[in-house]
């Protein structure tokens, strides 16, 4: 096994609200010395996916691709499936658990004392007996929410930490990585076998949004419910703007979680 640079938690333009599109995750990963990406969108595996045939398609051999998927559960939680095959509808935590390793994929816990995250869900201490990954660092989110979740994993030593950027454009990618050593053959396995005293994860700390944002955010978006024509150009119109105002900005990411 030798050392890896990875983020867990990345999305594509197939989630409601990514705006990366496939050359630019390459482009990123590639800027930030990724070698391994997680696709995770909302409610879908489309993203993961079509990544990988893009990858193919274009003799691109220097990225490996987790298929994932971010499920939004019916009681609001988000719960992601890590190498996984096929698509998981929203259900309750444990039954969306279930299914993830009816796949014989990991349960990764996203931004997890968020108020969509696991640690506020009735089901948490079932739940978290059944996790296989838990998020510490998450880059998109107040960084008060990942103290907490890294207080919360010490009282589990069997779930693995791990970091993402919560990617939803393309200068997030850029925004997180983590420093595993792991067997790319065995990429899977490796994870689960690997020593979590020895991974280390960087990012910028965010210091502003919190819970209440999310709960406004997804009112306004179910009360636009804009067409689909409108989503499609704001998926084109919105990088273009990001890219543009974030084009000479570099990150100085910091070590954040190495225990």
């Amino acid at each position: 096994m030798k050392p890896y640079r990875a983020n867990f938690h990345t999305h594509t333009t197939a989630s409601f609200d990514g705006y990366n599109s496939y050359k630019a995750i390459y482009s990123k990963c590639k800027q930030a010395g990724i070698n391994i990406i997680a696709i995770t969108d909302h409610d879908t595996i489309d993203g993961a996916i079509g990544l990988l045939k893009w990858l193919k398609n274009n003799n691109k051999k220097d990225l490996e691709v987790i298929i994932g998927e971010e499920v939004t559960c019916t009681d609001g939680t988000h719960i992601i499936g890590l190498f996984i095959n096929k698509f998981i509808p929203s259900d309750a935590p444990l039954n969306v658990i279930q299914q993830i390793k009816l796949q014989n994929g990991l349960v990764y816990f996203p931004h997890p004392a968020r108020k969509d995250g696991i640690m506020q869900s009735a089901f948490y201490n079932e739940a978290i007996k059944l996790g296989d990954a838990f998020e510490v660092f998450n880059a998109k989110i107040n960084n008060d929410f990942n103290e907490a979740a890294q207080n919360e994993i010490v009282k589990h030593p069997h779930l693995i930490p791990l970091g993402g950027s919560d990617a939803h454009y393309n200068s997030d990618i850029l925004k997180c990585v983590c420093e595993i050593n792991l067997d790319t053959k065995n990429l899977k396995g490796s994870l689960l076998s690997c020593n979590k005293e020895n991974i280390q994860i960087f990012g910028l700390k965010k210091q502003s949004g919190d819970n209440n944002y999310f709960s406004t955010y997804y009112k306004v978006k179910n009360k636009l419910n804009l067409p689909q024509i409108v989503r499609n150009l704001g998926k084109f119109v919105f990088p273009l703007y990001k890219n543009f105002k974030e084009r000479n900005t570099s990150y100085k990411l910091e070590n954040v979680f190495n225990k």
